[in-house]
């Protein structure tokens, strides 16, 4: 068997590459193509920075466990059972939304 076409085969989904987009110089006709550009907005710039400050903060607040832990061993660490069940309905029905 001897093979005399070639054929470019492509996953389902893929885009076959344009040859000329792959420099961004020229178009069909000739004409010069503008370069793609992306600019973030400031509030864009604070989000990310946000973002970073709160990547650094603890997962655990010790000074906080360390004050529940002091409680609870000296008697005075007092829960309302309302409080928790709401808390615990609150959260099932914001997990099933998402």
């Amino acid at each position: 068997m001897r093979i005399t076409d070639s054929v470019e085969i492509a996953g389902a989904g893929m885009q076959q590459p344009d040859k000329g987009k792959e420099k961004g110089l020229t178009g069909r006709a000739g004409e010069i193509l503008p370069q793609d550009q992306v600019s973030v907005s400031g509030q864009a710039k604070e989000i990310g920075r946000l973002q970073t400050e709160v990547s650094k903060l603890p997962d655990v607040r010790a000074d906080r466990v360390e004050d529940v832990k002091n409680a609870v061993n000296s008697g005075t660490y007092n829960i309302k059972g309302e409080a928790v069940a709401g808390k615990i309905l609150k959260e099932a029905v914001i997990d099933s939304i998402v």
